[in-house]
């Protein structure tokens, strides 16, 4: 019949006109999130449930931790583990704070420890999406609330519980914890920074951003 064949005609027309333009290959939509990674990925191990904690619990699965993570817009965060003990050698050391500290508005927690060299800050507020699929464990929290330090790296946890304990004492801004081991940290208005000279890694937190190096 004609008009079957004209039909015919012009669904193959359609069809060779959508696969020569390439419609398969449309760009899906940019991620707001940025990410720079140096180091092959891994996923924490899981976190109890939510209660205070003297240290913190979420640990890297093997040796490999991302050492080079980017997530929010930073607002001055030191790009580099030179740039940050630069930044914390210019502060003045807090006398009266010890291995806990929290920050003047409240909403970052942190204790470090000098026997074995670690350091963990967390955020009450501005928890972000995980930059890698593989950070958040699938049976727990999928948002990063808590950054810890060892001699392997900085890594970000999708925390369930907490490391505070609600005693803290202030950590001023424009202050560095007193000598402690290799680690220390540093209060700025726009976040926490620690380091570890030893491994020569760190991280910065704030609200709703955080970066590792």
């Amino acid at each position: 019949m004609p008009g079957a064949a004209v039909v015919v005609l012009a669904t193959f027309a359609v069809a060779s006109l959508l696969a020569s333009c390439g419609a398969t290959d449309i760009p899906t939509p940019r991620r707001t999130v940025t990410v720079t990674v140096d180091a092959p990925s891994t996923a924490p191990a899981g976190t109890p449930a939510a209660t205070p904690t003297q240290v913190p619990t979420s640990t890297p699965t093997s040796t490999d931790v991302p050492t080079a993570l980017a997530v929010g817009r930073l607002r001055g965060a030191p790009s580099s583990f030179a740039e940050a003990k630069a930044r914390l050698d210019a502060a003045r050391p807090a006398a009266s704070v010890g291995d806990r500290f929290r920050s003047p508005s409240g909403n970052i927690v942190c204790r470090r420890s000098a026997d074995p060299a670690t350091a963990a800050c967390e955020v009450a507020k501005g928890r972000v999406d995980p930059p890698l699929p593989t950070i958040c464990p699938a049976s727990g929290p999928q948002d990063i609330g808590r950054v810890e330090l060892s001699a392997r790296g900085a890594l970000p946890v999708c925390n369930s519980d907490t490391i505070g304990t609600g005693g803290e004492p202030e950590l001023g801004y424009g202050s560095r914890t007193p000598p402690s081991g290799t680690v220390s940290c540093l209060s700025e208005t726009v976040g926490v920074t620690c380091i570890d000279e030893a491994s020569r890694h760190g991280f910065f937190l704030a609200r709703d951003t955080f970066r590792t190096f």
